[in-house]
């Protein structure tokens, strides 16, 4: 008597079950461990804190001045 397993196939099963079972605990154990990297580099990204430059908000500063520049010479047209 021959029990079924949940993918239908046979619980007792000879050498070609045992190494198709081992193929498959093979393949969800690599897309487990490719889940696992997506999520941790998912949550590298989440809690990365930005930097920025000193030079970076100086070079920011100095476009918002001219860009404020360049509006208030078209306003007073």
């Amino acid at each position: 008597e021959v029990e079924l397993g949940s993918e239908g196939s046979a619980v007792n099963t000879g050498p070609k079950g045992v190494i198709n079972d081992w193929r498959r605990f093979k393949q969800l154990e690599t897309e487990q461990r490719q889940e696992q990297r997506r999520e941790m580099e998912r949550l590298i990204k989440k809690l990365s804190m930005t930097c920025r430059s000193h030079l970076d908000e100086e070079t920011d500063k100095q476009n918002q001045k001219e860009l404020q520049e360049k509006i208030n010479g078209k306003v007073a047209w």
